[in-house]
């Protein structure tokens, strides 16, 4: 989390909104991937997988001599297939592999790693959009990504065994929510966060607040201004916590024109006048 000086103070850095040049959590991940993604104790664990599921068995698995080699015989040569997917269902089948691995991820010790290493570009954009902790309690885009990491790590941990048809985007939100929540957590100890409910919002914003906080506050002043509580609803989760209209489609159970109806209906309160 953060850093503890000597005199007991905690000291909170001001991150960049961009990704750092460097970043030592994201490189350490990807030189033990070209190892251990090419592994015999790895790839046993992927067959282990393929055992489980006919599509994955497809990709892990060739047709004998007289057939086409596999095409994913390792752990990396299946998260490379997974990342070039292009196409709605290319994509789709590179999420089912994800659910695959959740679901038998008590298979082998080794199915979380392979699966956190899918995840990882799902990590860096959920840093990219929570600014890699700017006014949290890190020190550094370092420090803020390896606690994504780890909290991604304990979803893993806690969902292990889970059959889940939207994986990868049940595991993102969880991730980004915790540790949205323990960013907040930091800004309020720093009396910076503006809570989401009651009529604490008067008064000027500070500059120490970000966009997101200015745009929570905003929707905060709506909403009491007779703003429709489901259009505020569908404009906080999908600007300030980062939702696509997909993934609140899913977490809902509304239908995706009826969430885009409300969200250019708060736009338009949002915008009216200004």
């Amino acid at each position: 989390m953060g850093a503890i000086g000597g005199d007991g103070t905690r000291r909170v850095a001001v991150m960049p909104t961009t990704a750092p040049h460097h970043v030592l959590a994201i490189e350490q991940l990807t030189c033990e991937w070209r190892t251990l993604g090419r592994s015999g104790p790895a790839t046993g664990a992927l067959h282990k997988l393929a055992d489980r599921d006919p599509a994955l068995a497809a990709l892990v698995y060739d047709d004998g001599p007289a057939g086409p080699p596999a095409r994913c015989p390792t752990p990396h040569d299946l998260i490379e297939h997974m990342r070039q997917a292009t196409g709605r269902h290319q994509r789709e089948l590179a999420a089912s592999y994800v659910s695959i691995m959740l679901r038998e991820a008590k298979v082998d010790p080794l199915v979380p790693r392979i699966l956190l290493q899918a995840l990882i570009p799902g990590l860096f954009s959920i840093a990219a959009k929570l600014r890699w902790g700017r006014g949290g309690d890190w020190e550094d885009g370092n420090a803020f990504f390896t606690e994504l990491v780890s909290v991604t790590w304990e979803v893993l941990r806690d969902w292990s065994g889970q059959d889940r048809p939207y994986a990868v985007l049940d595991i993102l939100s969880a991730t980004r929510c915790r540790v949205r929540r323990q960013l907040f957590r930091s800004r309020d100890q720093q009396n910076l966060h503006v809570p989401l409910s009651s009529a604490h919002t008067q008064g000027a914003a500070t500059a120490s607040e970000t966009d997101l906080e200015l745009l929570a506050r905003r929707l905060i002043e709506l909403r009491q201004e007779g703003m429709r509580s489901e259009d505020v609803e569908v404009l906080y989760a999908h600007h300030v916590m980062g939702y696509s209209i997909a993934e609140l489609a899913v977490a809902s159970g509304r239908d995706r024109r009826v969430l885009y109806a409300r969200r250019d209906r708060g736009h338009r309160r949002m915008y009216a006048g200004g």
